[in-house]
């Protein structure tokens, strides 16, 4: 009769679990994110357009925002709780002692030195006693310097380093008042296609990463897993869906000037967007994209960016992205809704 009662209490526990599991409400979530960053910003849309995020149990609210700053503003004020974001803007919030973690990588893209036709340049060595235009502080920046460097150049000796916004280089480039600037794509690949430039230098490693509000993490440990995993599936989907992802991606108007077929070369940069299954996709970076990744926090403080060495490693935990990229689950994404 014990035993019995046993049973019968176990099962009614049971049932009462799957009864609350069944009943209880998605967890909702904020996620920022940039209109014309390749890759991520095929994730967002979908993430936006489809059903993944209630697949895993999560109600999103998907805001877009011009550029990374913005992001990192609505961030650190917690009116976001998942920020898409460049590898350089993570290092900003880490210098300022934003209550930010770092969760995992998202995508790779390419970086650029480029120069005018007009110019006569057709390699890195010939910026010897120009001027070279662009964000500083920004992750190009980064990269730029790097580049000049390892071609035996000076930054501020050998080669005049302005700082230029992103929204005056083309025009100026156009113009013919600059003749040599650093980008990323797929603003390189647009210029390119348009004879207005020829590619100096490149770097395709700078790194789209997800972060997330300190707080969010832990007190939605769960939820942001499995957001984690709904990251996964959106990329797969993406990937597995390219004229609908990059047509999504041409909506917004800051991307409307972007030809699909440039925005898939761009997006070609990331091996990820050949990817056919969640095996494909990788949340963890690798032992040397680590490295570089923290890297960054050291140049940018060598080169005064910041006071002190920002604390990114201490910002940066990959615990769930690891769990996830080696945990399986089914997914098909041809079973995905759109809305």
């Amino acid at each position: 009769m014990v035993a019995t009662l046993r049973l019968l209490m176990l099962a009614a526990f049971a049932v009462a679990l799957a009864t609350r599991a069944a009943t209880a409400e998605p967890t909702p979530i904020r996620i920022g994110w940039q209109p014309t960053t390749t890759v991520e910003a095929q994730i967002a849309h979908t993430l936006a357009r489809t059903d993944i995020l209630e697949r895993n149990d999560l109600t999103g609210t998907l805001i877009m925002f011009s550029a990374g700053p913005a992001v990192n503003e609505a961030l650190a004020s917690g009116a976001l709780d998942v920020g898409f974001i460049g590898d350089m803007p993570s290092v900003t919030l880490a210098a300022a002692g934003a209550p930010i973690t770092v969760v995992a990588r998202q995508s790779v893209f390419r970086g650029a030195i480029v120069a005018s036709g007009a110019s006569g340049m057709t390699k890195l060595a010939d910026l010897r006693g120009r001027k070279l235009y662009g964000p500083v502080g920004t992750g190009i920046y980064l990269a730029a310097m790097s580049m000049l460097q390892d071609a035996g150049l000076a930054p501020g000796k050998d080669v005049e380093v302005l700082n230029m916004g992103f929204a005056d280089l083309a025009d100026a480039l156009r113009s013919g008042k600059i003749e040599a600037l650093f980008v990323w794509d797929p603003w390189v690949a647009l210029f390119e296609s348009r004879d207005l430039v020829k590619v100096l230098g490149a770097d395709n490693s700078l790194t789209m990463v997800t972060t997330m509000r300190s707080d969010f993490l832990r007190t939605n440990a769960g939820a942001a897993e499995r957001f984690l995993k709904a990251q996964k599936e959106a990329l797969v989907f993406a990937a597995t869906h390219p004229a609908l992802a990059d047509q999504w991606f041409t909506e917004p108007e800051a991307a409307r000037a972007l030809p699909v077929d440039i925005i898939e070369r761009a997006t070609a940069v990331d091996p990820q967007w050949r990817a056919t299954s969640l095996k494909d996709i990788r949340l963890g970076f690798t032992q040397s994209e680590l490295a570089r990744y923290f890297g960054l926090a050291q140049q940018a403080s060598d080169l005064k960016i910041f006071p002190k060495l920002p604390p990114l490693r201490e910002r940066t935990d990959l615990s769930l992205a690891e769990r996830v990229d080696g945990g399986t689950w089914a997914f098909d994404p041809k079973a995905v809704r759109v809305k």
